[in-house]
């Protein structure tokens, strides 16, 4: 069940939106700017109000961020290694080097202003390119469709983290849908959290505290209190900042 909203302290919460070719009745495809529902449902639950963010031109990300008062960066297709200048590997999934420009432009504004953001999946590898760092391209065994609602494994998470502040917990059970993971971390970014193999499953920059990002997909396990918990948390900080 969705939270009332308030019309004197709504809160916008922008998710970012990709381009899909959807078919019509005529069998053709039309080009819609498409997310996810269930991130529309965390925000929501969450007690705020959705706001889908179309694809831009890069130039344009900055202006986006100013109707809203936090950013979701949604998972969905792999960054393509131009971007980290590296090239293409054998598992390299299918890539949108346009969606990458507008992602990567509207994380970069996001960590510049400090923005309450939570970046998840995609969104994550696209936070730490956007600062510089670098993907493995693929790894095996980490899509677990099956469990896509479930805990797949667990994650540590460090226990002086604002992660752990937010989850309440210095470990807790993710649902595992990707199958390429951060290698080396951009400037500034600091692993907060690690899969049992040694991988980063979360993130934290150092000069933007209010940005966030988990390699898991929340928003599927948002009937669960501390994944909700990371959506009530982008909630939360504008509050306060409207109160400070």
């Amino acid at each position: 069940m969705s939270l009332p909203l308030s019309s004197s302290m709504t809160v916008r919460i922008g998710i970012t939106a990709h381009l899909d070719l959807v078919p019509n009745e005529e069998g053709d495809g039309i080009l819609h700017y498409v997310a996810s529902a269930p991130y529309v449902k965390a925000v929501r639950r969450a007690g705020a109000l959705p706001v889908l963010l179309p694809v831009v031109e890069p130039a344009d990300a900055a202006a986006m961020l100013e109707i809203v008062d936090a950013l979701i960066v949604t998972g969905g297709c792999d960054v393509d290694p131009t971007n980290y200048g590296a090239a293409a590997e054998a598992g390299l999934g299918p890539t949108d080097l346009i969606r990458d420009a507008a992602d990567l432009a509207i994380t970069r504004a996001a960590v510049v202003c400090n923005m309450p953001t939570l970046a998840t999946c995609r969104g994550i590898q696209v936070l730490n390119v956007a600062m510089g760092g670098t993907l493995m391209q693929h790894v095996d065994d980490h899509m677990r469709v099956d469990l896509y609602n479930q805990a797949a494994h667990s994650v540590d998470i460090d226990p002086r983290s604002r992660l752990a502040k937010i989850l309440g917990s210095e470990t807790t059970g993710v649902n595992s849908l990707h199958h390429q993971v951060i290698d080396r971390l951009g400037r500034g970014v600091r692993a907060v959290a690690h899969n049992h193999d040694g991988q980063v499953e979360a993130i934290e920059i150092d000069a933007a505290p209010a940005v966030l990002g988990v390699q898991w997909h929340p928003e599927l396990l948002r009937h669960r209190t501390d994944h909700l918990a990371l959506f009530e948390d982008l909630v939360q900080q504008v509050l306060d900042h409207r109160l400070a």
